[in-house]
């Protein structure tokens, strides 16, 4: 026997019996106690069954079958639920054929009920503890549960499918439990389309019940593949005055990427979730695809009569792409400077050799200790971010071209100082754009008075002593009359709805841009917010006029007494009526328009969706305008946030996946993270390491535009 084999004898595992029964009345008292081994057959007995079982039929399988009637021999029948199968029993009343055929042979029992009751193991688990201590709950292994919670795992983080086969992680969760029985890879994949499934219906009802509008953010994306993908992400404010957004769509859009076809793509979408007769607005890049896709959906649907102001303010550009347009014109002034950086950059980092001589400089100088990095060059703020940390290693990389004579591309001080200016001129657009990039707060509210900020440092840029600067503003000014005078009504109209800015701000910033145009700029806002709450009185009387039809219905039904209370209800409302319709009677809108304005300070953290769901009383009509105004982003970050995570799920180890499971994959990832996230939990993934937004919840730079 090996060491730390221990086995017992039978003559010990008859004392061991014995002594757990108790001390033997007759057992003799000697020096000590004394037990006689008595034989097998006093020690086990077989209790002998007295006829057949009784006909209590307590097993868990009857719940999937149907018994039949008992034949003269006491046999009966059992018939399949779902096959209809019979199978016959004897006396025994032996469920184990029905339970092997429920568990293997019944091809139609659905998926979820493949788990045998008797194998769920009953467990303590801690409860939520009570004044009187611990309270112990008790737990049940569910083996269907459990598949659905690996299901969400690998969807969530990203796993492979196959990850079901890996051999340490069945002895793992062999481990942990025992019954749990590993699937296969086509299983798990099944299971993730099914919980996609599930969660998209709940999302589905969840929107039905909504009563707001939603706006919409889409973008396109191109994977290594050449295979064309399109998102379509919704953005709403819930009935706890919450900015939400959910990945609604990730589709496959075949090529060319044509104005009808995105059109067509979005408005099936939008159908498919019923979602095109709540729909407010739609926020594109300036691509002429995008713009065509517009003209082409008002042409082929019918999408525009259930629009706000029939349309007129549905499409909006995405405010951080006209930025990144600007700001580009503006860089192929320094072209030749900025590319000298950018080498200087790729070089240090090209081997091993050459940062351990940068080190050695940054030591020697004093210089920050931070690695060179290099841009993306369709992003400008990474290429803002570039000049900037070249200028924070400025000193270290003069003295490392002393170091390494191969080092040929060192700026000049000339070009040094012109860096410098650019990166001061350049701080302005970058801070604008991570406000408004961000994906937790309203933004749109916040794009006049930045926008105007922006415009004003342009101006500013006029004015300098430097050649160079004044020609990027007048190149950055030619891109921003390009676009400016293009669906900017309904950014001014956010503004207003900020209790901080009103007409105030919109006045202010219109007479320091365009003084000339200033009075027909705010007579046109004031006229389309004008219509714009008059179709939110409208609409507001129709629902307050439905639920008393309802409340009348219900109170005729009742009784006599009900009667007498529709009277008096109905009274009520004409009086109220008369009241609104007196001469001399304010609107909400004007009401909220002599207030006086809000005491926060425009430079301070301030929840508008919080101020106004505090005023949701008082203004119940501008309070729904507001919450669908505000609901709506002024960039694509959150569409285009998307494809970096269909980068790692098309990666060369699943670009096999069909479109329907990159759709699955992508949509459900981002209905479980966001669930988790606004629940106030932690994804603990580092590919989630602060839900893609910087810590004031603007989005991160690898995203903006």
């Amino acid at each position: 026997m090996g060491p730390g084999l221990n086995f017992e004898t039978p003559e010990q595992i008859q004392r061991i019996m014995l002594e757990a029964d108790g001390p033997q009345a007759d057992a003799p008292q000697a020096d000590g106690p004394q037990v006689e081994t008595p034989s097998p057959e006093k020690t086990i007995k077989k209790r002998k069954r007295k006829g057949p079982r009784e006909d209590n039929h307590i097993s868990e399988v009857w719940s999937h079958f149907t018994r039949g009637p008992k034949d003269d021999n006491g046999s009966l029948d059992a018939t399949c639920n779902y096959c209809g199968k019979k199978y016959k029993q004897g006396n025994q009343r032996s469920t184990s054929s029905l339970w092997h055929h429920f568990e293997r042979g019944c091809k139609k029992v659905p998926r979820s009920k493949r788990v045998k009751p008797d194998a769920m193991q009953t467990l303590l688990q801690a409860g939520k503890a009570t004044t009187a201590g611990p309270n112990p709950t008790v737990w049940k292994f569910d083996q269907a549960r459990s598949r659905k919670n690996f299901g969400k795992m690998v969807i969530a983080h990203d796993y492979p499918f196959n990850c079901a086969t890996h051999h340490y992680l069945k002895v793992f969760a062999s481990d942990l439990q025992p019954l749990f029985k590993m699937v296969s890879r086509t299983t798990v994949r099944a299971d993730c389309l099914s919980i996609y499934e599930d969660e998209k219906a709940a999302l589905y009802e969840f929107f039905s019940q909504l009563d707001c509008r939603f706006s919409f953010t889409s973008d396109l994306w191109t994977s290594k593949g050449d295979r064309g993908f399109m998102a379509l992400t919704c953005h709403y404010i819930d009935d706890a005055w919450k900015l939400r957004k959910r990945l609604i769509g990730f589709i496959a859009l075949p090529s060319p990427h044509t104005g009808k076809h995105i059109a067509q793509a979005i408005h099936e979408l939008l159908v498919l979730w019923d979602l095109d007769k709540k729909a407010f607005s739609l926020v594109l890049d300036n691509s002429s695809a995008n713009d065509a896709s517009i003209t082409e959906m008002f042409n082929t649907t019918s999408i525009k009569k259930d629009l706000p102001v029939s349309g007129a303010i549905f499409h909006q550009r995405c405010a951080c792409h006209i930025l990144n347009l600007i700001v580009q014109d503006g860089l192929t002034v320094l072209s030749d400077e900025i590319e000298n950086v950018r080498e200087t950059m790729k070089y240090i980092r090209h081997s091993q050799a050459r940062m351990e001589k940068f080190s050695l400089a940054v030591g020697q100088v004093g210089a920050p200790n931070k690695r060179p990095a290099w841009d993306v060059q369709t992003r400008w703020n990474s290429t803002y971010l570039m000049l900037e940390l070249a200028l924070e290693l400025r000193e270290a990389i003069n003295r490392y071209a002393t170091l390494d004579k191969r080092y040929t591309s060192k700026p000049s001080e000339q070009e040094w100082e012109k860096v410098k200016a650019l990166v001061q001129c350049l701080k302005p657009f970058y801070v604008a754009t991570l406000k408004l990039s961000g994906i937790k707060y309203p933004t749109l509210n916040l794009f006049f008075p930045e926008f105007c900020e922006v415009y004003l440092s342009i101006k500013k840029m006029g004015s300098s002593p430097h050649p160079f600067v004044v020609q990027m503003s007048l190149e950055m000014f030619s891109k921003w009359d390009k676009y400016w005078k293009e669906g900017n009504i309904i950014l001014a109209i956010a503004c207003v709805l900020d209790p901080r800015y009103k007409l105030t701000v919109v006045k202010y910033y219109m007479e320091q841009m365009y003084p000339e145009d200033s009075a027909t700029f705010i007579f046109n806002m004031k006229n389309c917010m004008n219509e714009l709450f008059k179709e939110y009185v409208e609409a507001h009387s129709k629902l307050v006029q439905n639920q008393a039809g309802s409340s009348t219905q219900q109170l005729r039904s009742s009784s006599a007494t009900a009667e007498l209370s529709d009277t008096r209800a109905g009274l009520r409302d004409a009086i109220r009526a008369k009241k609104n319709a007196e001469p001399g009677k304010k609107s909400e809108l004007e009401e909220y328009f002599d207030e006086p304005l809000d005491e926060a300070s425009i430079d301070d953290q301030f929840d508008i969706l919080a101020w106004w769901k505090l005023k949701a009383p008082k203004y119940p009509v501008l309070a729904r305008l507001t919450r669908d105004i505000l609901a709506i982003p002024i960039s694509t970050v959150a569409s285009e946030a998307t494809f970096s995570t269909s980068g790692r799920t098309l990666n060369p180890g699943r670009s096999s996946l069909n479109d329907e499971s990159i759709e699955a994959l992508l949509c459900a990832q981002d209905w479980l993270k966001a669930a988790v996230i606004e629940n106030g939990g932690e994804l603990g993934d580092p590919l989630w390491p602060d839900d893609g937004v910087n810590g004031d919840g603007s989005a991160a730079s690898a995203t903006l535009c």
